[in-house]
């Protein structure tokens, strides 16, 4: 497990701690330098959604990790975000 991605799990179990069962944040997948995050919960249903995918960019930020978000898509009961780490692109 790398630095950035241990860094990355403690940002989501704190945003878990402020936020279930409004909000929760799994990681699903991590690549070099981008990440899949499902978020389920109520927040699904409401119109600040959008807001939750960005709550996590500064839990992030907090651990030195600069981020910003690629796409999300929405699956009515989840969302996937993906993310990416600022200043680092992916090899292809």
């Amino acid at each position: 497990m790398t630095r950035n991605e241990k860094k990355i799990l403690m940002a989501i179990e704190k945003f878990n701690e402020i936020r279930i069962p409004e909000a929760k944040a799994e990681l699903i997948e991590f690549k070099e330098n981008n990440f899949l995050i499902k978020f389920s919960g109520h927040m699904c249903f409401t119109c600040g959604t959008y807001d939750y995918f960005e709550d996590l960019i500064y839990e992030l930020k907090d651990r030195g990790i600069e981020t910003k978000i690629k796409d999300y898509q929405n699956f009515g009961n989840y969302y996937l975000v993906h993310y990416e780490i600022k200043g680092r692109k992916s090899k292809k």
